[in-house]
């Protein structure tokens, strides 16, 4: 059965179809723009990242719905916590990135990672993560269960594979999203140049 929502779902970003779940109801109906989740999900095109469905633990406690990052470019990217070669140097990359932005430019963006470790990377561990990297309010950590972090890879084309040590062997990818969630940019690869990725925020923030 979850296979068939990953096909469906890989199908709804490539054909642009609307994909419904009417069994998941939303805890955050608060937050994003004002709007209801239900509102943000019928203005959000059918190539959007943001119409998967799953909710999400981040790491300051609360819930989210994927659509609820949608007013905002967004810098995606997949690692894990107790990763001590790729995902390190991935997080360097992005805070290069960040370094090319003042301090108000920030505000106007948000870096997104999301873990492959379901088991490991609690809430609590991608807290501790997220201030022993220095990480700083315009960062969202996410953790969900194994078919949700699953489904996302897929839509997002990052592949991993769990290793019997529980560490992760993964593809290193960081990706642009547009403010409705559409993937405008895409980077391949590990210590590459900030200036693409600069390049395709600005263009964003400029409208």
């Amino acid at each position: 059965m979850k296979y068939l929502i990953v096909l469906t779902i890989t199908a709804l970003l490539l054909a642009g179809c609307n994909h419904k779940k009417e069994d998941v109801k939303s805890c955050c109906s608060k937050e994003a723009n004002q709007k209801s989740t239900s509102d943000l999900k019928e203005s959000l095109p059918g190539t959007s990242v943001y119409q998967l469905e799953y909710i999400w633990e981040v790491h300051d406690g609360k819930k989210l719905l994927m659509r609820q990052l949608a007013g905002k470019p967004v810098v995606l990217t997949m690692i894990f916590t107790h990763c001590e070669y790729a995902c390190p140097m991935m997080v360097n990359d992005l805070k290069k990135i960040e370094a090319n932005f003042s301090e108000e430019d920030r505000k106007l963006f948000t870096f997104v990672l999301v873990s492959f470790d379901h088991l490991r990377d609690t809430p609590e561990r991608l807290k501790e993560y997220a201030s022993s990297q220095g990480l700083g309010e315009n960062w969202i950590l996410l953790h969900g269960d194994a078919d949700q972090v699953k489904e996302l890879s897929v839509v997002l084309n990052i592949s991993y594979e769990m290793q019997e040590n529980g560490s992760f062997s993964h593809s290193n990818r960081k990706l642009v999203l547009d403010s409705q969630g559409t993937i405008v940019y895409s980077q391949e690869g590990l210590q590459t140049k900030s200036e693409p990725v600069v390049v395709a925020l600005k263009r964003l923030l400029k409208g």
